[in-house]
């Protein structure tokens, strides 16, 4: 099937949000399918597992008899352990397939959930290594803030609890971590905005784990506000639209009678609204992608040289984007 791009120009922020809250609602079904492949295998692990582990006969003086069993609470690591590890991983390939599937109808093309996420695994190293790369960057620096306070905290605790000149360092060590986690947090938000569009450049470009991380730092000079800008929009957005369902269901849960009910509502509740929201992040982020490669490189340039037949726009793009 022939391309049906839209008229590529540059956008501006509002002109982004609309057309992907536009790409969102024509294609919901499908984004949020997307997201459910991944979300709903792990929805069920969780829910079975609270079940297994806290039974519903259950009161809530139970619970400390429970959290004071040497077993339950490591089989409660392993299990967060393991959970957080295969979502991570899972999560990376949905997002790469939700940037295919924004990208293909960004473009005006046709896209099923199958090729998204045939087109994301088909990049799964240059994802998984990318993603290594990317958390040992940003991590590490959290990493080296808590090493930087354990020993002198050590040495204090050493000198023994009563002595005055320990809880004195105790003091110093804490109040210099706070000062400190200021800076490498900063860091961190920098190489995190720099480093935004490492999926994209990935799947929809074909560049390696490091290729694709340098592609988004490159596509980021001299427009890190304007990203920044974008990435704090949408974390407060998906805040302000996630927080009241959130304490609503929060606050039933505290009226359930079994401490495991509460716990399978909350977790339900939240995969509900993550399932919601975000296609409609990476919908904002994979289109600023491309206003960022139309401004810097002018791709709309490049693709009506490689089509340049009169472009019949679908329903989607029916209003242009200014």
């Amino acid at each position: 099937m022939s391309s049906l791009a839209p008229q590529l120009k540059p956008m501006t922020a509002g002109d982004i949000l609309d057309l992907a809250i536009r790409i969102y609602r024509h294609n919901f079904v499908p984004l949020v399918t997307i997201v459910a492949i991944v979300s709903l295998p792990v929805i069920l692990f969780q829910v079975l597992f609270i079940a297994l582990l806290f039974p519903f006969s259950l009161g809530s003086d139970a619970l400390p008899n429970i959290g004071n069993d040497p077993t339950t609470l490591l089989g409660i690591g392993i299990f967060t352990y393991g959970a957080s590890v295969l979502g991570g991983i899972l999560v990376i390939f949905q997002n790469a397939a939700l940037a295919w599937f924004v990208s293909e109808r960004f473009l005006g093309r046709e896209a099923t959930i199958r090729r998204a996420y045939a087109s994301a695994f088909r990049r799964w190293l240059s994802l998984l290594v990318a993603a290594l790369l990317l958390g040992l960057a940003i991590g590490g620096l959290f990493l080296v803030l808590i090493g930087a306070g354990i020993v002198p905290i050590a040495a204090a605790t050493a000198m023994g609890a009563g002595d005055g000149s320990s809880d004195a360092i105790l003091g110093l060590v804490t109040l210099c971590l706070c000062v400190l986690f200021i800076p490498v947090g900063g860091c961190a938000l920098f190489l995190y905005t720099r480093w935004t569009f490492w999926t994209q450049a990935i799947v929809l470009e074909n560049y390696n784990s490091t290729g694709g991380m340098g592609r988004s730092w490159k596509l980021t000079r001299g427009t890190f506000l304007r990203v920044l800008g974008f990435n704090i929009i949408l974390y407060v957005l998906v805040s302000f639209f996630s927080a009241g369902p959130i304490l609503l269901v929060t606050f039933v849960s505290i009226l359930l009678p079994s401490p495991a009910l509460g716990a399978i509502v909350q977790t339900l509740a939240t995969s509900i609204i993550t399932l919601i929201v975000t296609p409609l992040q990476f919908a904002v982020l994979t289109i600023l992608f491309y206003d960022l490669k139309i401004r810097k490189e002018g791709f709309d340039l490049e693709l009506q040289l490689q089509d340049p037949a009169p472009i019949n726009l679908p329903p989607l793009y029916s209003s242009s984007v200014q």
